[in-house]
Formats: structure tokens, C-alpha cells, sequence
């Protein structure tokens, strides 16, 4: 038996709660980690420059497996514009120090971003008008996708290249920061209107030693029409357990979508691919959900036993 811990992404709680505070929140409603959103954890740190620490020490205390993930939002660290590429690189290099002292261990990263600037997170707290019509907007943006894809494939060499020499600065520069004695890990996460080929990326080899694939449920779904096929994955991933009518990213509750569960969980389990299973959900009462469908897959799959912070 394997245990896994289920963990959350900081969405939930963005309305009422700082980054800190909702690391408190997320640990009361029975998860183990949470994963922060980068702008959010940024805005904080302005306003509260001991935040770091204090999300370390009580993280510490309760032993959660805390991550971040990068946001998609401009400027994009493929840009071809190469001073707005310096800019989003550099923005991600500061946010690497903010995870040292806030020992994160690892920041999930997209291959590009399409989404309007105005669309960040500028507050401690999200505006809650303005984040659910964020939400909508991302939504929507879903529905595009397939002509974003085609765009993105005319420019597939140009946009894979950018990508690729900003990707080998960020894991440089992670792996010269230490978290619990170990090099920071970076993650690189399929998206659904993508051209890259993610088979050819050299995960935890050579110079990307620190390089861990991601793996996004309805991101796959949507992408290649077929669930998340994990049987010949050996190495180490990083799990997003999403899903998905389908057509758009929706990040509906789980259990409500087409996403099949079983067949990844299984082969996680089997492989000990990871040790945590990071839920996307857009509202609190959507995670919670979520949480119990997946600890119910988990247990039908006959993998382990509930495995809940106290």
C-alpha cells in the first residue's frame, strides 16, 4: 500500500485569504499541502515581508507538501519578444528566492501564457468580482484553443526554442537554491493548446536533473482526446488531478467530468510516481468535494488507505 497525500491549489481560499492564511485554511479542511499561486505569494510578500517565514514554520510544524505554480499570465517567459522574455525570467528567478525562504520545493511552469496582463492577481486578497470574472475569462479562453493551437504550431520552432533557453536559466538557477537540503525542483506541465512535443524533454537528466514532468488530467484529456496513459512512466511526475467536460478546462469537481481516474492512480501507485495529488478546483466547496471523490477512487482502486494531515 502507498500513501498519497491530497493537496490543493491556493484558488479556494484567494477571495478571503492571504497566502498565509490560507495555508491555515486548507490544513483545517483536511489537506495536506497547498499550492500557491505565484502573483499572490508575490503580493504578500509586499505587504508582509515576514510572510515567508511564517508559511515555512507553521508548513514545518504540520509537515505540509507545499508548492507553486507559475502564473499564466504575460509576460510569458517563450516570448519572442526578448525584453519581455528577460522579464518574465527574471520575475521567476525572484520567485525561486521567495520559495527558498518560504521553503517551497517546487514551482510548476507552462510552456506560454495567452491570457490578457490585466488578468493577475494584484491584492493580498483577490477582489472577488474581479477573480470570478478571471475565472470565466480562462473559461472562455478554453473555447479558443483549437485556433491557438494551430497558431501555435506555425510557430512551434520559435516558441519551443524561447521556451527551452528560459526553461535551462530557471533550472539552473533552481538548482543552486536548497530546500530540506535538496535543490529546488521545477516542473513542466503540459497545457491543452500546446505544440511542444513533452516526450522529448530530458526530465531529470544532465543539466535538467531538477526537470519533473507534469501531468494535468483535463489537460490531457483535452489535448489528445484520451485520459492520462501513465503505464510507461518510470520517472517522477507532478500530478494534477482536474476535471473536465471535455472541451474546456472547467476544473469541475471530480466525478462530474469525463476524466477517468483509476487507470493513473493505479499506475502511480505501482510505480510510485508521487506522493501527492494536487486538486485544481475553483471553489471551496468544489475542492472539498473533489477531495472525498478522489480519496473514494483511490480506495476503489484498492490502492491505500486514507492518508489525511490531523
Amino acid at each position: 500500500m502507498t500513501d498519497l497525500k491530497i493537496t490543493t491549489s491556493v484558488a479556494p481560499y484567494v477571495t478571503f485569504a492571504n497566502a498565509h492564511e490560507a495555508i491555515r485554511f486548507a490544513h483545517e479542511d483536511g489537506f495536506a499541502g497547498v499550492e500557491f499561486n505565484e502573483d499572490h505569494l508575490h503580493r504578500l510578500l509586499r505587504i508582509r515581508p515576514k510572510a515567508p517565514l511564517s508559511i515555512k514554520e507553521y508548513s514545518r510544524d504540520r509537515r505540509m507538501t507545499n508548492s507553486l505554480h507559475k502564473s499564466l499570465h504575460r509576460p510569458s517567459i517563450d516570448s519572442p519578444n526578448q525584453r519581455e522574455r528577460r522579464k518574465a525570467i527574471d520575475y521567476t528567478l525572484r520567485t525561486i528566492d521567495l520559495m527558498e525562504a518560504a521553503e517551497i520545493p517546487r514551482i510548476i511552469l507552462h510552456s506560454f501564457s495567452d491570457l490578457p496582463d490585466f488578468f493577475r492577481l494584484r491584492q493580498e486578497r483577490a477582489d472577488k468580482t474581479a477573480y470570478y470574472l478571471g475565472l470565466h475569462a480562462v473559461r472562455t479562453y478554453g473555447y479558443l484553443a483549437p485556433i491557438l493551437k494551430v497558431h501555435r504550431r506555425a510557430r512551434a520552432a520559435t516558441l519551443e526554442s524561447n521556451f527551452m533557453s528560459s526553461l535551462s536559466e530557471i533550472v539552473k538557477y533552481a538548482s543552486e537554491k536548497k530546500v530540506h537540503g535538496e535543490a529546488i525542483q521545477v516542473v513542466f506541465e503540459e497545457h491543452y493548446s500546446d505544440s511542444i512535443d513533452y516526450d522529448r524533454i530530458p526530465y531529470g537528466k544532465g543539466k535538467f536533473s531538477n526537470l519533473i514532468r507534469g501531468i494535468d488530467t483535463a489537460h490531457q484529456l483535452i489535448r489528445t482526446k484520451k485520459n492520462s496513459e501513465l503505464s510507461d512512466q518510470t520517472d517522477p511526475i507532478h500530478f494534477h488531478a482536474v476535471d473536465t467536460n471535455g472541451r474546456i478546462d472547467d476544473h469541475r469537481t471530480i466525478g462530474t467530468g469525463k476524466v477517468n481516474f483509476l487507470p493513473s492512480l493505479s499506475s502511480i501507485a505501482s510505480a510510485k510516481l508521487t506522493a501527492t495529488l494536487v486538486l485544481e478546483d475553483g471553489t471551496r466547496k468544489s475542492a472539498l468535494e473533489s477531495k472525498d471523490m478522489l480519496l473514494a477512487l483511490i480506495k476503489r482502486a484498492s490502492l491505500i488507505k486514507s492518508s489525511i494531515p490531523d
